[in-house]
């Protein structure tokens, strides 16, 4: 290889490294800009992984809609990636289309049994190591560090709440999840419930989903009407595989929203949770 073609593979080598360093560390505005940084890659499978990425970086910073742009750039670079169908999926369900969210789950389910498929008969998957927003199955635990309670109280205990809502909702997860630690216990329950719950999305953001599950699960025995506590601990169940918890939690989060039953949702986490299954079929295969 010529010296200056070398040259310019280990920088884009280095910078895709980087990149990937801020997005697991949950720098994900950093990791954001970098990958913008990097631009169009030569490879149609490294320019798909690079936009893949990028939409994750984005869906952690709370931006679904800019994220759907990237993850539909992703899929037209690199058709047959189904992790990146799998996140646009997400993507779609983020921005309230679901019949979207529905069509572009069911192809990466399609596109993953052919590679698991492929696999069995002792094919190479197509797929290279790259991130993917997916953390692994873990083994769950709903245990959690017992916690003081709060020593602020009224208009301090108000101004912590709303600092470590702000860095939630500006990305800074890290620092947020810190913060809502910090806070300790408090009440009444349905605040408990809240504190809990947007610590354990802070978790989901970072992919922790076994700490997300523990703090979830304390987040709906202190306010089980908590709706949006029940659909994130049915996200964190199926991030651990408990297929079966999952769907009583997306039950439990409509009836404490006071919904109807919506066949479209339900549908969607029976896709949700086969894609989990299928996946950890192809793990387990590509070791």
């Amino acid at each position: 290889m010529r010296p200056l073609l070398l040259a310019l593979c280990l920088g884009a080598c280095a910078a895709s490294l980087a990149a990937d360093t801020l997005l697991s560390l949950g720098d994900a505005a950093a990791a954001a800009h970098a990958y913008e940084a990097m631009g169009k890659q030569a490879s149609p499978r490294r320019e798909g992984w690079r936009r893949n990425n990028w939409g994750l970086a984005l869906l952690r910073q709370n931006k679904p809609a800019a994220a759907v742009e990237q993850l539909e750039l992703a899929v037209r670079a690199d058709p047959h990636n189904f992790i990146a169908r799998s996140n646009l999926g997400g993507a779609y369900e983020r921005v309230g289309d679901r019949l979207k969210a529905r069509d572009v789950y069911n192809r990466a389910l399609e596109l993953l049994r052919q590679d698991v498929h492929a696999l069995v008969l002792g094919r190479h998957s197509r797929l290279p190591d790259a991130a993917s927003g997916e953390p692994q199955a873990e083994s769950p635990s709903a245990a959690l560090a017992p916690e003081k309670a709060a020593t602020l109280r009224g208009a301090a205990l108000k101004r912590a709440l709303e600092m470590a809502s702000q860095l939630m909702d500006a990305g800074h997860y890290q620092q947020a999840s810190v913060a809502y630690a910090a806070i300790g216990q408090t009440a009444p329950a349905r605040r408990e419930g809240w504190r809990l719950n947007n610590w354990a999305l802070c978790a989901l953001r970072l992919g922790e989903p076994r700490e997300a599950y523990a703090r979830l699960k304390r987040a709906v025995e202190a306010d089980p009407d908590n709706g949006t506590a029940w659909n994130n601990l049915a996200i964190a169940c199926e991030s651990l595989g408990l297929e079966d918890e999952a769907r009583q939690a997306w039950g439990r989060s409509g009836q404490a929203a006071g919904e109807s039953v919506d066949p479209l949702r339900f549908e969607l986490a029976r896709l949700k949770l086969d894609l989990a299954a299928e996946r950890r079929r192809w793990e387990a295969l590509t070791r």
